[in-house]
């Protein structure tokens, strides 16, 4: 492997027992390992709780559906060369979905009768979504054919949006710091006066784009913030995010969409005050955008160091014979009730070649137990970038650990 793939997230990732891909399966389509896996879920975790409290409702819709709910929605004409059809006598049957907005509308339309005083309606999906992208564009978690978007959808009256849309600009902003991210860019983008790829009455793209300059004077980020025309969804005006990584590179992750367009096309509607049937706007929303992408932005941007709340394998106890195990097991038994998640390596090995190759692994913490330590009721500690600690005393070495891990973890559980 050449140094200047050292960095580079496919290499990183078999490295670390995170993913792969396989000829035989077909390129775009990762395969996530139990390490990577966990990682995989642990994000996840961390955006349902938050989506849970903040009043989100979970949902869970099909890979496909219908050609007629994706020509409906103006999917079709998008994103049809990209899109997975399925046939039948030559015909198309159905298609695996590029985008989850059209199912959700559908569980909208489910419940009868919503009024004003039921918005708004705030759905959310990790929704597995499918673009049939040219094999030259494939780049391991960065561009891939199936990848789960982090996707929510609000429905809501006019008077909300400001309130909503301020909201979920503090909520990205601030799960981006929880994951080092700490130069934010925000991108407000408009449609182009002259580009037929919009869909929707002019008036509706004047008043929506309206909304989104005024949410841009209030929250100035000195130059961090800048309007791109062009850059619009088909639908909607949208506010991007944008991060800079470690290596100093620009990636677009979370996003906001204001979307009066989608109702109008699917007939959604709510009754007001006056028990008139109107519109709601829509606010598509997605906090780190796909996640096999933003998992492949960490990697590189921690350069492997995944943080530590977000691994597998926390903590390892090497004991250095067999009858050091007894000392190794009490001190395993205390940090597993510590919610610690924690290996005893009982392989026959030499020392040195467990160090390196737990430190390789990418576990950042070490402890080795030897006659030393347990006839001192002592833990010898190595940390990742740290280095040795040394022998400390039992209970002063169980409070280090704890506060390591818990310094950079996160209560998502």
């Amino acid at each position: 492997m050449k140094k200047n793939n050292i960095k580079d997230h496919k290499y990183l990732g078999k490295k670390l027992k995170l993913f792969f891909f396989s000829n035989n399966i077909g390129s775009g389509l990762p395969i996530w390992l139990p390490n990577g896996l966990f990682l995989y879920k642990k994000i996840k975790n961390f955006i349902r709780n938050i989506n849970i409290r903040q009043k989100y409702e979970e949902i869970l819709t099909p890979h496909i559906a219908k050609q007629k709910l994706f020509n409906k929605s103006g999917h079709l004409n998008k994103y049809n060369n990209n899109m997975f059809k399925i046939t039948k006598n030559n015909k198309i049957y159905y298609l695996l979905k590029p985008m989850n907005c059209p199912f959700h509308c559908e569980i909208y339309k489910f419940y009868k009768n919503i009024t004003y005083k039921d918005l708004p309606k705030k759905y959310f999906e990790f929704g597995t979504v499918y673009r049939n992208e040219k094999s030259g564009e494939i780049n391991g978690l960065f561009r891939t054919r199936i990848f789960t978007q982090d996707d929510a959808h609000i429905f809501c009256i006019e008077k909300k949006i400001y309130k909503i849309i301020y909201n979920i600009i503090d909520t990205i902003k601030s799960i981006y710091s929880y994951f080092n991210f700490k130069k934010i860019y925000i991108r407000f983008s408009l449609k182009d006066k002259n580009n037929n790829k919009y869909i929707g009455d002019k008036k509706i793209w004047k008043k929506s784009q309206k909304i989104i300059i005024k949410i841009k004077k209030k929250i100035e980020l000195n130059n961090n913030t800048y309007i791109k025309y062009n850059e619009a969804a088909f639908y909607g005006p949208k506010i991007d995010f944008i991060i800079k990584d470690s290596l100093n590179r620009k990636w677009q992750l979370g996003t906001i969409q204001i979307d009066y367009n989608t109702p109008i096309r699917l007939n959604i509607k709510y009754i007001d005050k006056n028990n008139k049937c109107k519109y709601p706007i829509i606010i598509h929303r997605a906090l780190l955008g796909s996640i096999e992408r933003f998992i492949g932005i960490l990697i590189e941007h921690t350069k492997g160091n995944i943080p530590i709340w977000l691994l597998k394998n926390q903590l390892v106890i090497i004991p250095i014979n067999n009858s050091n195990l007894k000392y190794s097991i009490k001190i395993y038994n205390i940090l597993i009730k510590k919610k610690i998640r924690i290996i005893i390596d009982k392989k026959k090995k030499q020392l040195n070649d467990k160090i390196k190759f737990y430190e390789k692994t990418n576990i950042p913490i070490i402890l080795i137990i030897g006659n030393k330590e347990e006839k001192n009721k002592t833990i010898f500690i190595r940390i990742k970038k740290i280095g040795k600690l040394g022998n400390l005393k039992f209970k002063k070495a169980i409070n280090i650990i704890l506060n390591i891990i818990r310094k950079k973890n996160i209560n998502i559980n």
